[in-house]
This record gives C-alpha cells, sequence and structure tokens, in this order.
C-alpha cells in the first residue's frame, strides 16, 4: 500500500478502536486487501497481538501531565514558550470523555478533576477521526502537542490515536459556572477558569453577593451572519448595553463599558447547525414558540454544555435540553405598554409616541408607485399582510393621540398610498358609535388621521405628493377627538457636498466591483413639524418627528486619517469606529443642530421624537440634550440647508445645547430597569427618542418604552424566510417583531380649561360639544351644576344634579351649538332651601367652539416653500376617512 492508503487505514483503525465494540481491543492485526465478490477492497480488522494502539502505555520518555497543569491559571498553557502557539513536546493527558464535537469543533472534551480551584479540569482534544456520542463516558489517555489556537487550550491527538483506560468510567456531571475569589472582577477569568469543562448555568453565579447573579440574554436566538449559523448571547448579571447609551461617546467611561461587554459575553452554540425555526436545546420553543419567546434580559439556568473559545469569544456549546422552567423572566412579554398616565379628576393625560415601522411598503401591493422605483419592505402579498397586521396591532397597542412614524413608504398621500392604508387598517379597530361609550377602547373618538404635506404646491393633497426625496419617509398620525392642527411645516434637513474621498494622485477610492466609496455626497431624511392645540385647553404642542442619518453607511468624516492606518485596505476596509458611534455622527450633529434651532422659531411646549440615529450620550443627543462634561462637538463639512451654507470646509464646532430632557431617561429613574429601544449584535441601547422641552417636565407623568421588538427574536418577525416547519407557529399577528426598533410613549398631564398661549379650544363631536366643569371640595350630592352661554344659542342647556360630595369634575353635553366664540358660565346652586350659588364654583371661560378636523377646514392651503427653506401644508383628512369617522348615535 502506498502512504496515501497507510494514512486512510490509520484512520479507519483509530475510529473503529474507538468505538465501544472495540473498547476491549488494545490490538490489531492489518491482513492483506481482501476482494469480495464485489470486487470492492476492504480492510480486514482482527483482533490478535500484532500491532499496538496503546500509544500511552507505549510511550517512552514523554511526561504525563494532569489537565490543570496543561491549563495553568492564566489564558495560555504554562506548557508553551512565549511567542509560540504550539509546545515544544510531546505529553500524555488522561480524562474521561464529557462530551464529543462533530460540527462547530470536531474532537472531544476531557475532564480529569485534579483538585485545584483556580485550574481548569477540562480540555478540549482535536482529531479528525470520525466520532460518535459511545465515546462519552469513557476513560481516555491521549498522546499529543499542546496548542493554543486563537486563545483555545487543546490537545492534538498524535496520529489521531488514544487508548481507552476504562470503557466505564461515566459521564462526568457538570460544574456549576461559578465565581471564586482568585477571579477578581473579571467574568472572562471565570470562563478561562472552565476552558475546555462541561459546566452548568446555576442560578447564582457569585454565592457571596446579594441577590442572583445569572446569565442574561443579551441577542436574542436568531441567524448569526458573522458565523452563519442561529445562535443566541448571553451576557454575565445584565444584558451588554452600547458603550454610549449612558456614557459620553469617547469617554473612559464608555471605553469602559465596552470591556465590560466584552469581558460578560458568552455565545450560546450548538455542535450541528441548528433547524430554522427551532432551538434544539429548548424543545419548549417549537412546540410553543409564542408562550415560549426567549427575550432580551431573560436569565437562562439549569442549561449545560462545554466551555469553548474562538473568535476572541467564549462559546458555550449545549448539551442538554431545558424547559420553560429554566427561564426567568425579568422583563416579559406586555401586550400594551405599562404607562402611568393616571390623572387626578381635574385633568386629562395625553399620549405622545414614535414607533419605527421597518420599510412598510404597499407599493408592490396595490399601492401607489413609489417615486424611487424602490420597494425594501415585503418581498410578497403574504408578507405584506402578515407585516401589516403586526404594526396595525402596535399602533393599536400604543394608544397614543400623536404618533411619529418613520420608514413608511414615500408613495404620496393618495387613497393608495402607505400611510393612507395603514391608517385605513388601524381605524378598523375603532367601530363603537354611540356617543355614551366614548370612553371604550374602541370607540371611533380613538381614530387617526394623518397629516399631509402639499409638495407640488397645487393646493391639493393626493399622491402626487411626497415627503422628501427617499424611498422612505416620516410620517404623523393624530386624533382629532384630542388634539387639533394648527400649523405643519416641513423643516429641511443638512445635507452634505463635500469632496469624494480620494487616494494621493486624487483617483478617487472605489470597492472592488468599482463603485466610489466615499463620493462626499450624503443626505438625510426631513423632519415633519406640526403644532397642536390640545383639546380642552389653550395649550399648544409641538411635535417634531425625526429619522437621522444611519450608522451603516460613511460620510466624509469617517475616512478621515485612512491613509495612516496599518493594514487598511481602501477597498474593502471597514472605517476605523473609535468612539463606537458607528458613522456619520458629524453628520448627525449638523441635523440635530438644525433640529433645535428651527424648533426654537416654534416656541411654547416642544416635543422631538423619532429615530435618531443615536445612543443617549452621543454627540447629536448631547447638541439636543446637554453637554455635560463640556466635549467638543463638531458638525460635518461642506452641508446645506437647501441651497443655503449651513457650515463650511472647516465643518462647524457647536458650543451650544438646546437643553432637552429625554423623557424615557427622567421617568427610568427608580423603576427596575432602563430603557432601550434597539439591538444591535449583542448590545442594547436607545436609538428612538422623545425629547421635552424644559417648559414641559412637571406636565410629564411617564415615559418608558414598550418591549415588543428589540427583546424579541426575527423568528417572531413578518419574513417568511428561514423559518422551516413552524413557520405558522412563529407566525402571530400581534405587535411582536413588528419592527426592529420598540416605540417609545410619552404621557403628559393637562387640566381642563386650562389657558394658555391660544383661546381655549373646544371641538364639537357632530353638533354634540362636551363641556368639563371642575368644583371645588364644597360641592356635596345634590347640588345643581348649570351652564349659561353668551351670546345665548337657541338650544336647551343642560343641568346636572351631583352624585357626590367633594371636589369632582362633571361633562355639560350640549347638543345644538354651532361652532363660534362664546362665554360659557359654570355655576354651582346649594340644593339646600334657599337654592344659593356656592361660593367658589362659579366660572365664566371664554372659548373658541370648533369642528373637529377634517369635518371643516379653516386655514387655506398655502405654498409648499418659503424663505427659511422649509415647505408649509396641511394635513389631509376627508381624503382618507370620509364623513363616516364623524358619525355619531345621540
Amino acid at each position: 500500500m502506498n502512504n496515501r492508503s497507510l494514512s486512510l487505514l490509520a484512520l479507519a483503525v483509530s475510529a473503529a478502536i474507538s468505538s465501544s465494540s472495540y473498547a476491549g481491543i488494545d490490538k490489531v492485526f492489518i491482513s492483506k486487501d481482501v476482494e469480495g465478490s464485489s470486487n470492492n477492497k476492504a480492510i480486514e480488522i482482527l483482533a490478535t497481538k500484532s500491532v499496538s494502539i496503546t500509544p500511552c502505555r507505549d510511550a517512552k520518555g514523554i511526561s504525563q501531565k494532569r489537565i490543570g497543569e496543561i491549563q495553568g491559571s492564566s489564558y495560555r498553557s504554562p506548557l508553551i514558550a512565549d511567542g509560540k502557539y504550539k509546545s515544544d513536546a510531546e505529553y500524555l493527558v488522561t480524562g474521561v470523555v464529557s462530551a464529543v464535537t462533530t460540527g462547530l469543533e470536531k474532537g472531544f472534551y476531557l475532564f480529569d478533576d485534579d483538585g485545584v480551584d483556580t485550574t481548569s479540569n477540562g480540555i478540549f482534544v482535536e482529531t479528525n477521526v470520525p466520532l460518535n456520542a459511545d465515546l462519552i463516558g469513557q476513560e481516555i489517555c491521549v498522546r499529543g502537542f499542546i496548542e493554543e489556537d486563537y486563545g483555545m487550550t487543546k490537545v492534538v491527538a498524535t496520529n489521531d490515536l488514544w487508548e481507552v483506560v476504562n470503557s466505564n468510567a461515566g459521564k462526568p456531571a457538570a460544574t456549576d459556572l461559578v465565581q471564586i475569589a482568585e477571579d477578581g472582577n473579571s467574568f472572562q477569568a471565570t470562563l478561562e477558569r472552565h476552558e475546555g469543562m462541561l459546566v452548568r448555568l446555576p442560578t447564582d453565579i457569585v454565592p457571596e453577593q446579594e441577590d442572583d447573579q445569572t446569565m442574561r440574554i443579551s441577542r436574542t436566538f436568531s441567524f448569526d451572519y458573522s458565523g452563519y449559523r442561529n445562535n443566541l448571547v448571553l451576557a454575565f448579571e445584565r444584558p451588554n448595553f452600547q458603550p454610549n447609551q449612558h456614557y459620553v461617546a469617547g469617554s473612559k467611561e464608555a471605553k469602559q463599558q465596552a470591556a465590560d461587554n466584552n469581558d460578560r459575553r458568552l455565545y450560546v452554540e450548538t455542535d450541528s447547525k441548528a433547524a430554522n425555526g427551532v432551538i434544539p436545546y429548548y424543545p419548549d420553543f417549537g412546540i410553543d414558540p409564542q408562550n415560549n419567546p426567549l427575550r432580551i434580559n431573560d436569565a437562562i439556568v439549569g442549561l449545560e454544555g462545554v466551555l469553548s473559545y474562538s473568535y476572541n469569544n467564549f462559546r458555550l456549546i449545549t448539551q442538554n435540553t431545558i424547559t420553560a422552567e429554566n427561564i426567568i423572566k425579568h422583563q416579559p412579554r406586555q401586550p400594551t405598554p405599562i404607562v402611568n398616565d393616571k390623572t387626578e379628576h381635574h385633568s386629562f393625560g395625553l399620549r405622545v409616541a414614535t414607533l419605527n415601522v421597518l420599510n412598510y411598503f404597499n407599493s408592490p401591493f396595490g399601492g401607489d408607485a413609489n417615486p424611487q422605483q424602490s420597494n425594501r419592505g415585503a418581498d410578497s402579498e403574504a408578507e405584506f399582510e402578515r407585516q401589516q397586521a403586526k404594526i396595525v396591532a402596535a399602533i393599536h397597542g400604543l394608544d397614543a393621540d400623536i404618533l411619529g412614524l418613520m420608514e413608511i413608504e414615500n408613495n404620496g398621500y393618495g387613497r393608495a398610498g402607505a400611510i393612507s392604508g395603514l391608517v385605513n387598517s388601524v381605524n378598523l379597530k375603532y367601530n363603537r358609535e354611540d356617543s355614551a361609550d366614548h370612553t371604550k377602547a374602541d370607540h371611533i373618538d380613538n381614530r387617526y388621521v394623518f397629516i399631509g404635506i402639499d409638495s407640488n404646491g397645487d393646493t391639493i393633497i393626493d399622491k402626487l405628493d411626497t415627503f422628501g426625496g427617499d424611498a422612505i419617509t416620516s410620517g404623523m398620525l393624530y386624533r382629532p377627538a384630542r388634539v387639533s392642527v394648527e400649523q405643519v411645516k416641513q423643516i429641511l434637513m443638512p445635507s452634505q457636498q463635500a469632496p469624494v474621498v480620494a487616494d494621493k494622485n486624487g483617483v478617487a477610492l472605489v470597492d472592488s466591483k468599482g463603485k466610489v466609496r466615499e463620493s462626499g455626497k450624503n443626505y438625510q431624511r426631513d423632519m415633519l413639524a406640526a403644532s397642536f392645540i390640545i383639546n380642552n385647553t389653550g395649550k399648544r404642542l409641538t411635535i417634531g418627528v425625526n429619522h437621522l442619518k444611519s450608522k451603516g453607511s460613511t460620510c466624509w468624516e469617517d475616512w478621515q486619517g485612512w491613509e495612516t492606518w496599518q493594514n487598511f485596505d481602501p477597498a474593502k476596509g471597514k472605517v476605523k469606529d473609535p468612539d463606537f458611534q458607528g458613522s456619520c455622527e458629524n453628520f448627525r450633529v449638523a441635523a440635530a443642530y438644525e433640529i433645535g434651532k428651527q424648533m426654537e422659531k416654534w416656541g411654547g411646549d416642544r416635543v422631538i421624537v423619532g429615530d435618531l440615529n443615536s445612543y443617549g450620550q452621543e454627540d447629536a443627543l448631547l447638541v439636543l440634550t446637554d453637554n455635560p462634561t463640556g466635549k467638543t462637538l463638531k458638525a460635518a463639512r461642506d452641508t446645506f440647508i437647501g441651497e443655503q451654507l449651513q457650515f463650511g470646509a472647516e465643518g462647524g464646532l457647536i458650543s451650544h445645547s438646546y437643553g432637552y430632557i429625554n423623557a424615557v431617561d427622567m421617568m427610568s429613574k427608580g423603576k427596575p430597569h432602563v430603557g432601550y429601544s434597539y439591538s444591535y449584535n449583542d448590545e442594547i441601547g436607545s436609538l428612538d427618542h422623545i425629547l421635552v422641552s424644559p417648559s414641559l417636565k412637571d406636565r410629564v407623568l411617564d415615559a418608558t418604552d414598550w418591549h415588543i421588538n428589540a427583546a424579541e427574536s426575527t423568528l417572531f418577525d413578518y419574513n417568511e424566510e428561514h423559518k422551516g416547519a413552524n413557520i405558522d407557529l412563529l407566525y402571530s399577528a400581534d405587535a411582536y417583531r413588528s419592527s426592529d426598533h420598540d416605540p417609545a410613549i410619552l404621557a403628559l398631564a393637562y387640566r381642563y380649561n386650562q389657558a394658555g398661549e391660544v383661546p381655549l379650544q373646544m371641538l364639537l363631536d357632530g353638533s354634540r360639544l362636551s363641556v368639563p366643569y371642575t368644583m371645588p371640595a364644597t360641592a356635596q350630592a345634590g347640588d345643581i351644576a348649570t351652564i349659561a352661554i353668551s351670546p345665548t344659542p337657541e338650544i336647551s342647556l343642560p343641568s346636572i344634579a351631583l352624585k357626590q360630595n367633594g371636589a369632582q369634575t362633571i361633562m355639560f353635553n350640549v347638543d345644538g351649538l354651532k361652532a363660534g366664540h362664546y362665554t360659557f358660565t359654570l355655576s354651582l346652586t346649594g340644593s339646600t332651601i334657599n337654592k344659593a350659588v356656592v361660593d367658589n364654583a362659579t366660572q365664566q371661560i371664554e372659548v373658541n367652539v370648533k369642528h373637529r378636523d377634517g369635518v371643516k377646514i379653516d386655514d387655506n392651503i398655502t405654498p409648499p416653500h418659503n424663505s427659511s427653506g422649509g415647505s408649509w401644508g396641511i394635513f389631509g383628512l376627508l381624503l382618507l376617512l370620509g364623513l363616516s369617522l364623524f358619525r355619531r348615535k345621540h
């Protein structure tokens, strides 16, 4: 036989001897080739005493080492010289096989407890021999060299041979993954001390500390494109927060957060690639995924696996299965957001929310054409219907009175536009018409309309009008029963017109396909701003909806200094990101500066909402909120607002912050969990924000994120790919994974009949007006509340007998009143014989009575462009909803 035949023969022999069928055979005889009746050649292996396969017992002059001696107490084996990755000598090592891996790795794990806690009792043995699980539980002796394989200490079996010392030793029990004092504050030290061992995730990793220290899900089970397989990521004690979420970008604290994240990270893998739609070690998920989801911040206990290391991370290769009992839900699913918007009787709450709808496109499925001929959303009508159902459920669950939308298709405001179709679908949730039921959640008072911009200046809002020049846009919905629009404006955001990034010869850098890597021409989506009058008050509220430049594609500033970057390939290399802000942070700073500047012109109470593509302490947020460390904030160069120069070739230094308050952060204080809205890799943070002007601080009742998306696996989204046979079980027409961003919601408090920047406004519900009347503590049951109106209308006016004592608010339902300006006198008469007017109960208020938006439009449509570079517009209402919105049963 030639050398190749001998090599293959050695593999065959080793495989045979490693199986339990040959456990008692310690010597083999290799016969000559034998031909059978089929003329196929085979190898005949006979139990004889001719050839030794006892590499350990026959080894002479080779040192025997315990596993702990090989692993040592540091991150490298002490048996490998500095500067080398392989030992100079062979060693013998004996242990019981705890696991066999044939997919992610090829080999088996040995365990040998030497009683020393500071070194690992397990090690991986690499071999190319085919293996099966029968090897588990056998005591094995291996001869081989020690290697450090990119951080993983392993034994490489010489000639792929080993010998069985005891075939019935029994599988080692998993060791609880716990910290000891010698680990210090490093969880990586804890993992290193267990490298190669079969470990179990316990309920308390640090027994000496109070509370349970567990492993938390930091990235849900999903497709990992770096490894091209499904897995999830755990983190010690808590999910990993993006470094700039709580610390100023570039600060030592942010860098320490990044280091802490790296220290606490643990991937959970399966040896074989997981089939689509299932979690192999969690069969309950496959049986009933809707009731057994794995979410960010869930703790997993009782999961067992061998601890490996590759690609700069420790990986737990699972070896058992768990049930729902092994999942500790720290932030379980909530069918509706938990928002404290309760008020005293004299006040009411108003909800403002932001929601990224993740490329909601209807143009391929009967909608109006996209001007950019683009579809970033569903691939089929079935997917679109699934997507729409989930987004409708999310909007319905938010129950917001004003809602900013991002990533909705920019295909106009016609009946077949994306925003029109979405609003129509949402409004089907509200079908109760009786006015007596107006407080019910499904009453038609809760229906929405959208705001549109007359972008082409033809005084008609229709499918020809778009908002900005991108395939996606921002939108705004609101409830005409709660607020009415006063003014709408399109606020232009900066564009960048910088030079192309070129080499020293002035030639533009291109990728392998010849595409210019950075042209210097970059754009952002415009802000949609609207001022509203809050019904039953004289208060104005201005909302600005934003979607800033993403972190993915680069801007001119990201390339500066590329010539000096070591080993950088300008055709395919990634630009540096030393402060973890991603790309285009300077361009977002320019946009934030313009947002603050333009919103300041509106004055009064203001709220900035949207996907700002900036974590909580990144530069753009520091411009809009405050800059506590005095960090130098620089805006991008060569930016323009329309055709007007914003910042020149040197960019701009921003020394002024606008003082907005991050409402979710403010209201997170004292809550068990801080906010986040997005998960990227295994780090969470907030890209979606609600920023309130200081004038609103005392009105804030609550603000929170609703974790329906970022915390969930992509297995629950509308896409039909990668779901396998479980596709129907994985999909539900609910809000979970309706997008990749969590919505955020704000609750504000307003007092009935509160004076403000405009005359007190009350809105007619058809021909009925509800007039609130707040009475003092001296009011008593049986007292009579009355309303007088001047000029006196030719209608009958109601009176109400109180049913309880004390301060309270009632509603007069006035039928038949027409729109106009009135003086209302609200009085309370005692129930005693003299029927005296109750002291301090009489109120006289000046009121503008108006129809709700959509019944009558009082304002003229103005031309779309003005000198400030913005666009004015009005709202599209009747186009969408028709008079059915306002039909009532009285």
